[in-house]
């Protein structure tokens, strides 16, 4: 009797076995397949991962009196449009020392010119995300509330010298221009614009 119950047990063991080795093996498979799709949209994103795109940013700054523009200077730089993981920020440096008097026989010298800072961020859309640092100075003519130029007579002994500084961020796509930011000088009354042109670089 014992003897027919372990055969019976036998049986049925090795009949189940087979079933279970069977799901276990489908299980796997699954488990396979997904793997497999895991990498492969791993895969796909590199490569729909989009390269880096040489751009160029024009930040241009005017001056106006009212709606009369009065000056305007274009600066170009030059630089990658790239994922925020590797983002390359493109610096321009361009001013001269402006000497000051501080006594009769003696003076130093002032920097004054224009300093920017880009970073450019690709967006999923085709637009990018351009972060800008301007930060501008200038010696003011107070007879003529506009600033001193080389070739005109020379600023006083103890010039104005006025300072703009702005960080700020704008999103625009290749070929539009976008204004950036504005201000109004305390001393002139005039407005201070800044517009940024994105354009892809050929």
């Amino acid at each position: 009797m014992k003897l027919a119950r372990i055969l019976i047990v036998t049986i049925a063991v090795l009949l189940v076995l087979p079933l279970l080795h069977a799901q276990d093996a489908e299980t796997n498979v699954e488990k396979g397949k997904e793997t497999v799709k895991e990498v492969g949209h791993a895969q796909t994103a590199v490569k729909d991962e989009q390269p880096e795109a040489p751009l160029k940013v024009q930040v241009t700054v005017s001056e106006f009196d009212g709606t009369q523009k009065i000056s305007s200077l274009p600066y170009s730089l030059n630089l990658l449009g790239t994922h925020i993981q590797s983002r390359k920020e493109a610096h321009l440096r361009f001013g001269v020392r402006v000497p000051v008097a501080t006594g009769d026989t003696s003076f130093t010298y002032e920097d004054v010119g224009t300093n920017i800072d880009a970073l450019a961020l690709q967006r999923e859309d085709g637009t990018y995300r351009l972060d800008l640092t301007v930060d501008r100075s200038s010696v003011l003519t107070p007879d003529k509330g506009t600033d001193w130029k080389p070739g005109e007579s020379g600023p006083s002994r103890q010039p104005m010298i006025r300072s703009f500084r702005d960080e700020f961020t704008v999103v625009a796509k290749p070929g539009q221009t976008v204004e950036g930011t504005s201000a109004v000088d305390p001393v002139t009354g005039h407005v201070l614009k800044v517009e940024v042109t994105l354009s892809v670089a050929k």
